[in-house]
């Protein structure tokens, strides 16, 4: 099975240090994992939060997002506090996207990917993981 991370749209840039940190770690040889861009499903880097949010938890995709913070009701975190229930994935939130280049945090950055993936029901209602 492959588990589909769906890359938010200020973290495009980085998409190539969560590869490289899954290829580095090994992670790839256990489990199928691809990272996607909005534009993989046909939707805008201008898609708002909001539908973002709701389309990841319709179609059981992770989001992965830099940490950003809450600037209106339409912002990521807004609708994670109004709309996560017990069964809703959580959304990934890389701590510094900068740090991405540096081997030794993009592997843990994988790490904790992975821990996720494997163990994803003690995720489930927790609205926001912080990655590593």
């Amino acid at each position: 099975m492959v588990s589909t991370i769906l890359v938010d749209h200020d973290l495009q840039g980085h998409t190539i240090f969560l590869e490289v940190g899954w290829h580095e770690t090994g992670w790839d040889q256990l489990l199928q994992l691809e990272f996607k861009l909005l534009r993989d499903f046909g939707l805008p880097d201008s898609y708002p939060d909001h539908a973002i949010w709701r389309f990841v938890q319709q179609q059981r995709f992770l989001l992965i997002t830099n940490n950003r913070n809450r600037e209106d009701e339409t912002s990521l975190q807004a609708t994670i506090e109004r709309e996560n229930t017990p069964d809703s994935l959580p959304v990934l939130t890389v701590s510094n996207k900068e740090l991405l280049v540096q081997t030794d945090y993009r592997q843990r950055v994988a790490q904790r990917l992975a821990a996720i993936l494997i163990y994803p029901e003690q995720y489930l209602g927790a609205g926001r993981v912080f990655v590593p």
